[in-house]
């Protein structure tokens, strides 16, 4: 049988750079992203018991290096790379010049790196090769859902993109064995995603070729293709040849690994493995979990990819799961499902929510059904972890995820009737996850605090009078005194004689900062230091609440005793610190999350801010002069 390359004919001439932007969407971190698409993938296509439940898998992400010569019809790839690199010099595009250069080289060595993932236990890639199948979907389909159950995850759409993105040929090759009745089927076929060229033989060619048989037709039988192609079980191989490997590149998987799928390896629903080809194998299951999260080369790794708040944040969510001391809420909600919610208090727990759908990490929020989920500042230490219960629970969750599965919309759906029960569904859910939050955590006072907008309803001392009892005209020789702060109008940020305190901060060094001892030094913004040695000072600071019925907008009214551009902070005051709270408008306008507003000194400045979500509590405000070349910058 005769395999060969082909590549799509272009007789529109279109051009197609390197720039594919699903291979772009993960190139910034490849090998976690490539780590969490597979490891989706295969979770979504796992086998079924007798109950209907899924059954484990097991992921093996192997590196190995492979005879060039064992490539099916390398020659012809070959072929197309150097037509490629010619196209590329020709336009001058140096960017995919250097890429093909470095292509071209690689694939004349005599030996190719290749990374082979490879998933037991899944149904593999259902055939044949024809619209309408799983393996045509991942091989050949774009924006196409063929999953093999309502809750699977994905639609082979973007994620499909992350095997290339670590190729040095932009090329995988697919090989599955699937079970049809009582036999075993296997397919097989190759894809490159290269630019736009002249073959040899001058015709024009897109970027997009396919390796199999003639027809653009997959490989059925396994003998026509090297060993590392085959499967001996039923599954599915995924390889990246040319694979671009750097140090500590199985770290990276591992932690991305165990940071998304820390809960699914909790279960029992899937165990992996990542085999670096000089190095020790590394095993991800329940027996090896909790150690990973602490392992020093997963932590390392974290830092090099920037997810370090994440992997500690997913460190949380898994003590969540296994603590004893972990209470368990369920609700259903209309048009959604069933809800489990697990809370776990403690100190040093992040205050977060985190959002599983069948054992995958999903996203912190609700923020596109009005509950951010961001600030808890009156609460207890304590993270939560919030799941489907159900199948069709599941099902409804993964229609409202994002192709990247880290952000939850209703306006993926396009029934506009299912989106306004969906949306009510998810405002209910974010509404309940909330109020648990308040009863099972709220903290009580455990200080006074002076609220200078309750001085006008008290006399002060400066008088020397009782306030008489108009109901009360019995002389009470037991009569107790309020001595009220004084009424006395004293600049905000002037010390322990100020309004807020919260306006000034002295540098390490004592010199030209505010004029508070506030407690943080430097001119960052701080609980009580303000941004130091910038404060404007102001006087009678009052807020309310312009609409009963909108929590995220406040009036903010005060009198400056400078004039000029301030940059205006809101913080919310809690019961043990203060939190700023994000600005998104200011009198109607969109703004920065800290906006700027011109002062007239002793004129009464009255503004409505909108913050990013509802909060009716009381606020610190902080003005810091805008210096001149800041303002001319803006």
């Amino acid at each position: 049988m005769t395999l060969e390359w082909r590549f799509l004919t272009n007789e529109g001439q279109e051009e197609e750079g390197l720039g594919h932007a699903g291979i772009e969407t993960f190139k910034g971190s490849p090998f976690p992203g490539l780590a969490r698409e597979s490891a989706q993938n295969s979770l979504d296509a796992s086998l079924k018991g007798d109950d209907g439940g899924h059954l484990p898998i097991q992921m093996v992400f192997r590196q190995m290096s492979v005879p060039r010569d064992s490539i099916p019809v390398v020659d012809a790839l070959q072929q197309a790379l150097d037509a490629c690199l010619e196209r590329s010099k020709s336009r001058r595009i140096r960017k995919d010049t250097q890429f093909f250069e470095l292509a071209c080289a690689a694939i004349r060595k005599p030996a190719i790196s290749i990374l082979a993932v490879e998933d037991y236990g899944t149904t593999g890639l259902l055939g044949p090769s024809i619209p309408g199948t799983p393996f045509h979907a991942l091989v050949k389909g774009s924006g196409v859902s063929q999953k093999s159950s309502s809750d699977a995850g994905g639609s082979f759409g973007i994620g499909k993109n992350a095997a290339f993105a670590v190729s040095q040929f932009r090329t995988v090759f697919y090989s599955t064995l699937y079970s049809d009745g009582p036999s075993q089927q296997f397919l097989a076929q190759g894809k490159a995603i290269l630019v736009s060229h002249t073959d040899s033989a001058g015709a024009e060619k897109r970027g997009i070729g396919y390796c199999g048989q003639t027809g653009f037709h997959p490989v059925s039988h396994a003998a026509e293709l090297p060993d590392w192609l085959h499967r001996t079980q039923t599954g599915t191989t995924v390889a990246s040849l040319g694979f671009l490997n750097e140090d500590g590149w199985e770290w990276q998987m591992t932690e991305s690994l165990v940071r998304n799928f820390f809960a699914a390896i909790l279960e029992g629903s899937v165990s992996f493995s990542v085999v670096p080809e000089d190095g020790d194998p590394i095993k991800i299951d329940q027996s090896t979990l909790g150690a990973l999260f602490k392992h020093d080369r997963v932590l390392k790794a974290a830092e090099e990819t920037g997810a370090s708040a994440d992997l500690a944040f997913a460190a949380a969510l898994y003590q969540a799961l296994v603590s004893p001391e972990t209470r368990t809420f369920e609700q259903q909600f209309d048009g959604v499902g069933v809800f489990r919610f697990r809370l776990l208090e403690g100190a040093g727990l992040p205050r977060k929510i985190g959002f599983l759908r069948n054992g995958m990490y999903l996203t912190d929020n609700l923020r596109h059904f009005g509950h951010p989920l961001a600030r808890f500042s009156l609460s207890r230490d304590f993270v939560g972890v919030v799941e489907p219960v159900d199948i069709r629970t599941s099902g409804r969750v993964r229609d409202l995820e994002n192709p990247r599965h880290d952000e939850l919309s209703a306006d993926r759906l396009d029934d506009s009737r299912e989106k306004r029960q969906v949306r009510a569904g998810m405002r209910k859910l974010g509404a309940w996850i909330r109020e648990i939050i308040k009863q099972e955590t709220s903290t009580p006072p455990e200080a006074e605090m002076l609220l200078d907008e309750m001085n006008r309803f008290f006399s002060t001392p400066e008088s020397g009078k009782d306030i008489p009892d108009p109901a009360n005209s019995q002389t009470n020789p037991e009569r107790t005194r309020i001595k009220p702060k004084s009424t006395t109008s004293h600049p905000s940020g002037a010390g322990p004689e100020g309004e807020s305190g919260s306006a000034g901060g002295r540098k390490a060094t004592g010199a030209g900062s505010g004029r508070t001892s506030g407690t943080r030094s430097g001119r960052g913004r701080g609980l009580l230091g303000g941004r130091g040695g910038r404060n404007i000072a102001f006087r009678s600071l009052r807020t309310h609440l312009p609409d009963a019925k909108r929590a995220d907008t406040r009036t903010i009214s005060l009198e400056p005793e400078e004039s000029g551009m301030a940059r205006l902070e809101v913080l919310l005051i809690g019961a043990a610190s203060d939190e700023p709270l994000d600005v998104i408008s200011i009198d109607g306008h969109g703004c920065t999350k800290t906006p700027s507003i011109q002062l007239e000194r002793g004129q009464r400045k009255t503004v409505t801010v909108e913050f990013s979500e509802p909060y009716t509590g009381p606020i610190r405000v902080v003005l810091s002069r805008v210096e001149e070349e800041s303002a001319n910058a803006d």
